[in-house]
């Protein structure tokens, strides 16, 4: 008999995993308050990447999901590509940030990890428009690393899942949810029931509200709150004049394609201002710092404005890591709460239905459990005090 598994939240993890729980012949229902794809998933910086995260299990995790992004585009060449692996152009011009850059960059070349450094003239053939890097700065080329189309990804996997069966239902909050010996039982909309034998929680920073109604605490970081361990400014230009591929991470701004010409800005120290609760005007003060350092790294930009401004949000438990496994005692209630989704969110779903349909607990989750988490809040934890590395955003 098909096991009947409800996912709760439709992002990139809800929608991963509904996808490989389907392929293993479960019979799966998505539940999503809003719509698919509606919420962090859709403000993102979409950097697929496993660039100095730590420890080296969560390393691991990362290059797995760089390499299950790989596969599944290569098995779906004929649908509209999400994932363009053109690597990420770095560099830094004061002393300490170089010796640390340095450091990342001897710690992930020992790890397998490609990295290999690039001369001025081969950078100024590749960004014709980029205002080059001095002589003497060592610029790396992470080669294996890849941008991401969110709309395109998030559009394949529903596709996928109404290919399966799978039924998605939009618009339908839970508001009750209780572990049985024998199953799980939903309270939608708080009227609507739904019964079955698993649930999985891919709610991403709403992972402690929702538990929370299985009367299940967990530490998340709260996104809600300003400041840059939960937010990041994102900012989108209009098309603009340059012949950039790559991902830039640079002295002052993190730049990568966004299609159309468009480009992405993201200026990490900018986000101790960040504040979901506010709308940020295009020509405010966050606006322009953005294009006056973009107009520092590129040549052809007086023409360049912002079509959007943004504070994405992250999903983040409070220790950093990801929480992937079950939360209740009859092991009927499972959860996938992490940060990193976008890289992530192949595996987990893999690991996921493989440890929900047969049984078996993936290696790559070694550490991660999330029972370090649980009976706990945020303030149990040590404070996430800065952002040592690009990728840690």
């Amino acid at each position: 008999m098909k096991p009947k598994i409800g996912v709760i939240g439709a992002g990139v993890i809800g929608l991963s995993t509904a996808r490989e729980l389907a392929l293993k012949g479960a019979d799966v229902t998505l539940f999503e308050a809003g719509s698919v794809g509606g919420g962090t998933s859709s403000t993102t910086y979409a950097w697929i990447n496993s660039n100095g995260k730590s420890p080296l299990g969560y390393h691991h995790l990362n290059v797995e999901g760089m390499r299950e992004h790989l596969r599944l585009q290569k098995q779906n060449t004929d649908r509209a590509p999400w994932l363009d692996e053109s690597g990420t152009l770095e560099w830094a011009t004061d002393s300490e940030r170089t010796k640390r850059l340095n450091a990342r960059v001897l710690s992930l070349q020992s790890k397998g990890y490609p990295a290999q450094l690039l001369s001025i003239d081969r950078i100024k053939r590749l960004i014709p428009e980029l205002v080059a890097p001095a002589d003497g700065i060592d610029v790396w080329s992470f080669p294996t690393e890849a941008v991401l189309s969110p709309s395109i990804f998030l559009t394949f996997l529903r596709s996928e899942l109404m290919r399966l069966g799978v039924t998605i239902l939009e618009r339908h909050q839970i508001t009750g949810l209780t572990e049985h010996t024998g199953g799980v039982s939903l309270t939608i909309n708080q009227r609507g029931t739904w019964e079955g034998d698993f649930v999985v929680c891919a709610v991403g920073r709403w992972t402690a509200s929702v538990l929370g109604k299985a009367n299940i605490q967990i530490a998340m970081i709260d996104a809600d709150q300003p400041g840059k361990i939960g937010c990041s400014f994102l900012g989108y230009t209009t098309p603009a004049p340059i012949q950039l591929r790559s991902n830039l991470i640079t002295p002052e701004l993190n730049i990568r394609p966004d299609g159309g010409g468009r480009l992405l800005l993201q200026a990490p120290d900018l986000d101790h201002a960040a504040d979901p609760r506010m709308t940020y005007a295009l020509d405010g003060d966050v606006g322009r710092e953005l294009l006056a350092r973009l107009s520092r790294v590129f040549h052809n930009t007086q023409e360049v404005r912002l079509e959007r401004l943004l504070v994405g949000q992250r999903a983040r438990p409070a220790d950093g890591l990801p929480a992937v496994g079950y939360v209740s005692s009859h092991e009927r209630l499972y959860v996938i709460a992490t940060h990193s989704g976008m890289t992530l969110a192949p595996v987990l779903g893999k690991v996921a239905a493989e440890e929900l349909i047969d049984g078996e607990r993936s290696p790559l989750l070694r550490g991660f459990a999330p029972n370090r988490l649980m009976g706990k809040t945020s303030t149990d934890f040590k404070p996430i005090h800065t952002i040592h590395f690009p990728a840690a955003q």
